[in-house]
């Protein structure tokens, strides 16, 4: 494959600006291989065709302006595929139906809509009108999907719209992307060529609703405008055998039987040009309409809803409470805290934010037993105090909804031998568990690493139940007794949770929104109750979900990471969700970016990045017995200058500016070697650009331009016609 630079993605070129969209044209060619009375729906860069041949399938989707087709012929489903549950075998694979299956079908246009009736099914009780429509000013064609269940299987998932697309587009697949937004977001390169990328349950490893395959000529949008939270499967994948590329978007009903479901909301597609910032801008248009953008950040901040501290520099710094000291493994590490937050003072220039990690009871990430907390209730509360006293804070991780049941033994972990929690889990928490289709609680296998053998197992809490309260608000509460500033509730990626199948925690089997209302609510009251004892208690997340916004004060993100979860390859890290979101929400930079001695490429880059994107900074030794003082140089002047911008007047583009389109910098790429974590997989290698940087706007018009040099050279370049030169791990913010 031909590796494109890096530079690519977050450089793009100016995109050209979408079109308005038109009438529907009835004298428009029908679309190759379809039968002469197909029926079309189009706007002024769209054109849909609909075959009553076909059951009304899909089959041309057109880009007017190129004339690129992004339906690829005779590909199965073109308009739904729904899937139901067995009703004499749950073991068995699912029913699963398409309009292929459909029976006296009917297909009309009405003004601006095409509607596909289908009141039956082969050897099925299962009826579906599809509604497709256009709207005035939009580029967008917008669709709803009924379905109606008279039969004794339950409905469990439902593709709408079913496309499947050429997997190459154009002479060539090196420029072919696919847009993923996977947590912070990423692209897929060459998905012709490449895996396609994992599926992402929205609300959680999905932060948003759209998905993106493009070059650049054209592409093809596909999103939901759920204001809502209903639960949805977002996923690409590649049929080798039909050399064809299927974008999925899946809701995800309640699975019942004998119902009638519909979506709430509408899906669109539509073609666009430009590359994932156009999709992105596409998506934001709507986003900015939804609940969660109500209030901007700095208008939450000016109302005492997000502490003010955390919009001013601070490092967020992982250092776990046991650890290495004086070359002792596991030691109480407690009383260092505050003598780190006073060297990181003395070479930064302000505070930390403490993020204590491997504080628990009984070692890292081992939940729900928390307390009291390694080296007791007393120490630690004298630690916070101490902290306090110097003007530093302490955000405490918390393990989401997650139950352990077993743990390998990890002396650096604190966990000197094997633990089997599977009794207690059993009395306590089994009953609140997320249960399978099979109506048993669900049980996570992580992976082990080394010769133990041994199983690190975890349960996941329902956050439907009253036991999902004890298991992340009691434990928030506590802690803030105990005097920590902030929870950070990790695990709970972008706020999602499993589906869950239980008939006794009082709310639907499987899908619909009841999830994501429950988990709101949680987070809701855990900042409520927060606040009310401290109104500069902060909660954040693990990875950003937009639907949470509101109840939120920042989130751990990882817009540096490359080449490791949730970046892991194929996809190529682009800032996504900071494009659409980052003027709505505080984010810090990830509890797992290390800082070293010596000199490494990737932490440089990953402290850049985390600068140009305007994160708090943020660096992590974990137990590593680590003296500040001794950090490598170019790591240290990256954070410097992260520091110094904070507190100059590029402070108000960073933390509270949109993300536009990039000018793009003509400066040398350099290769970057990334590791995957906790695997034996081969580091690999990017195509870099030797200066990051992102442009900013603020809401009086004014812009400016954050540069982070990551290369371990002085790097010249001209932007704004000012020619200006950045040493190794320097930034600067420069203004037209």
């Amino acid at each position: 494959m031909t590796r494109k630079p890096f530079i690519s993605l977050l450089c793009p070129l100016a995109l050209l600006a979408l079109s308005l969209p038109g009438v529907t044209s009835h004298g428009a060619p029908p679309a190759k291989g379809s039968s002469p009375s197909v029926i079309m729906l189009e706007t002024d860069s769209t054109r849909a065709s609909f075959d009553p041949a076909q059951n009304g399938a899909i089959v041309s989707l057109v880009d007017k302006r190129s004339g690129r087709e992004f339906i690829a012929p005779k590909a199965g489903p073109l308009l739904y595929e729904l899937r139901l549950a067995n009703p004499t075998d749950a073991a068995a694979p699912p029913i699963v139906l398409s309009e292929a299956d459909a029976l006296d079908v009917t297909v009309t246009k009405e003004g601006q809509s095409v509607i596909v009736k289908v009141p039956r099914h082969k050897n099925s009780l299962i009826a579906v009108e599809c509604r497709f429509r256009t709207e005035p000013g939009s580029p967008l064609i917008f669709a709803r999907i009924t379905v109606k269940n008279q039969s004794d299987a339950a409905l469990s998932n439902v593709r709408f719209p079913a496309l499947s697309c050429p997997q190459q587009l154009g002479d060539s697949a090196s420029d072919d992307f696919f847009l993923l937004p996977f947590c912070d977001g990423g692209v897929v390169p060459s998905p012709a060529t490449n895996e396609t990328g994992p599926e992402m349950s929205y609300p959680g490893e999905a932060s948003m609703q759209l998905m993106a395959f493009y070059d650049g000529t054209s592409g093809i949008y596909l999103a939901a405008y759920d204001s809502q939270g209903y639960a949805k499967n977002l996923s690409v994948r590649r049929d080798r055998t039909q050399v064809i590329l299927r974008p999925t978007l899946s809701h995800l009903p309640p699975a019942l039987s004998r119902s009638e479901w519909g979506t709430e909301y509408d899906t669109v597609l539509g073609t666009f040009r430009g590359d994932w910032q156009a999709a992105a801008d596409l998506y934001k248009s709507w986003a900015l309409k939804q609940p969660w953008c109500q209030r901007t950040l700095r208008e939450r901040v000016a109302a005492g809803d997000v502490p003010a501290w955390l919009t001013e520099p601070s490092l967020f710094y992982n250092y776990g409470a046991r650890g290495y000291l004086a070359g002792k493994r596991v030691s109480n590490r407690l009383a260092q805290f505050s003598q780190q937050g006073e060297a990181w003072r003395s070479l930064l220039g302000g505070p930390i934010t403490l993020i204590p990690t491997n504080w628990e009871k009984l070692g890292t990430w081992v939940t729900p037993d928390y307390f009291p907390p390694f080296g007791g209730e007393a120490p630690f509360s004298q630690a916070m105090a101490d902290l306090h006293a110097k003007g530093h804070r302490a955000m405490v991780p918390v393990s989401g909804l997650k139950w352990t049941l077993s743990k390998a033994a990890n002396i650096d972990s604190g966990i000197p031998k094997d633990l089997d929690l599977r009794s207690d889990f059993e009395q306590r928490g089994a009953a609140a568990a997320i249960c399978g289709p099979d109506g048993k609680p669900q049980i996570f296998n992580l992976p082990v690493f080394g010769k133990n053998a041994f199983p690190t197992q975890n349960a996941k809490i329902c956050p439907a139940t009253a036991v999902a309260r004890k298991v992340l608000l009691d434990p928030a509460l506590e802690c803030q007794r105990l005097g920590v500033d902030s929870i950070h509730a990790d695990g709970l990626v972008g706020g999602g949770s499993p589906p869950c199948y239980s008939t006794t925690h009082g709310h639907p089997p499987g899908g619909g929104n009841w999830s994501t209302k429950a988990v709101h609510a949680l987070l809701d009251d855990i900042r409520r109750e927060g606040k009310k004892r401290d109104p500069n208690f902060a909660l954040s997340i693990e990875e950003p979900g937009e639907f949470f916004i509101p109840v939120l004060d920042t989130y751990l993100c990882r817009d540096h990471r490359q080449k490791a979860w949730p970046r892991s390859s194929p996809l190529i890290g682009v800032p996504l969700f900071t494009h659409v979101y980052h003027e709505f929400m505080h984010g810090w930079g990830n509890i797992g970016l290390e800082i070293w001695k010596t000199p490494k490429p990737d932490t440089l880059y990953s402290l850049g990045m985390d600068l140009v994107c305007g994160k708090a900074p943020t660096a992590a030794v974990w137990g590593r017995d680590h003296d500040p003082k001794a950090t490598d140089e170019t790591q240290l002047r990256m954070l410097r200058s992260h520091f110094d911008l904070w507190h100059s007047s590029a402070r108000e583009f960073l933390v509270f500016g949109q993300r536009v389109t990039q000018v793009p910098l003509e400066v040398p790429s350099i290769q970057i070697s990334f590791s995957p974590l906790n695997t034996s997989k081969p580091s690999q290698e990017l195509d870099c650009p030797s200066v990051l940087h992102n442009t900013w706007r603020l809401p009086d018009g004014r812009t400016g331009t954050v540069l982070a040099c990551i290369a371990f050279n002085p790097i010249p370049l001209k932007i704004y016609g000012k020619e200006i030169t950045l040493q190794p791990g320097e930034a600067q913010f420069v203004t037209p």
